[in-house]
């Protein structure tokens, strides 16, 4: 009987985040917002894997592997991934001056604090999550769904360059020299020649 139950919170999450994220999907299409639709994309394969994986675990997610240094790092990874989106969603909503409740919608070019190291810390934070949970569950559905879900981020994050050059201009052509998207190593190398 508790399975039963947990087939149905299961499918009840999932209908609810593809409800929410769908609203956003929607609005990314009537604006024509390529990068906004894979990102949605991948955040609702992201919270979907997770709620299978939470709720039906190990009755269908075929598990390949148990590896305990395996799961410990995909913990570890938490850190960094909730540190880029946290600080990302930060920085847009207090610097970027959003003109509607959407964080991401600026009006002013950033490319300070976690903008000066990475171009899209957002999308990376939310892939190297992604392989986190990939590494946690370790089963085939989270290697699945973990690996659509990362290419739907990388895929928005190389959309969204075209979009913010038609939003800002040269400013962001210059930017896209100077930061790399995802290759914060980059970044470090340079500073050190410095």
């Amino acid at each position: 009987m508790t399975e039963i139950w947990a087939y149905i919170i299961c499918v009840t999450i999932c209908s609810l985040i593809w409800i929410i994220n769908g609203r956003w999907l929607i609005h990314a299409v009537r604006k024509h917002v390529v990068s906004e639709i894979y990102i949605h994309t991948g955040l609702g394969i992201f919270f979907t894997l997770l709620v299978i994986e939470l709720t039906l675990g190990n009755t269908v997610t075929l598990k390949l592997f148990d590896i305990f240094l395996i799961r410990v790092i995909g913990f570890i990874l938490y850190i960094p991934s909730a540190y880029l989106v946290a600080a990302s969603m930060h920085a847009l909503k207090h610097k970027g001056k959003p003109k509607a409740k959407d964080p991401t919608a600026t009006t002013t070019f950033l490319d300070s604090g976690i903008y000066s190291i990475i171009r899209q810390p957002m999308t990376l934070g939310m892939s190297i999550w992604s392989v986190a949970l990939i590494m946690v569950f370790q089963s085939i559905l989270s290697m699945t769904l973990g690996t659509l879900s990362i290419l739907c981020f990388w895929t928005s994050a190389r959309k969204e360059a075209g979009y913010n050059i038609k939003k800002f201009g040269k400013l962001y052509k210059d930017y896209m020299e100077k930061v790399p998207m995802w290759n914060f190593f980059k970044v470090l190398i340079r500073s050190k020649k410095r």
